[in-house]
């Protein structure tokens, strides 16, 4: 299954591709959020990439996620979903921002802080629903 990872953000969105015959994520790129412009470009990019399924982050409310940034981000996945021609699945964040700037410094990960979480999100998914 060809997956998307989406970790959402108000101002940019961290993107992933994640493969689960072959277990494995890699960081993409990082998009502007620009509301209906933004689900359209990745409902396009679902098209066009044969992906199978959508798996976002979701900022559970514990440690420095508020329950205001879960509603934003479930706002965003239910617009998503409704656009989507496949399914969108939810994976809890927690800990991804942490995680990806650790690459960034002990493994000199070039790609962007975002698109890692994305990574981390779609790696996190496969490894347990896949």
């Amino acid at each position: 299954m060809r997956i998307l990872g989406i970790d959402y953000g108000d101002k940019k969105i961290g993107l992933a591709f994640g493969d689960s015959t072959a277990h494995v994520a890699v960081p993409l790129e990082v998009i502007r959020n620009e509301g209906d412009v933004t689900i359209e470009a990745l409902v396009r990019r679902m098209e066009e990439e044969d992906i199978d399924r959508v798996v976002v982050g979701v900022p559970l409310p514990q440690g420095n996620h508020s329950s205001v940034q879960l509603e934003k981000t479930r706002k965003f996945i239910a617009t998503l979903a409704h656009a989507a021609p496949v399914p969108v699945a939810e994976e809890d964040e927690s800990f991804t921002s942490v995680e990806s700037v650790r690459l960034q410094q002990e493994f000199n990960a070039q790609a962007d802080e975002d698109a890692l979480a994305a990574m981390l999100i779609v790696q996190s998914y496969i490894d347990q629903d896949c």
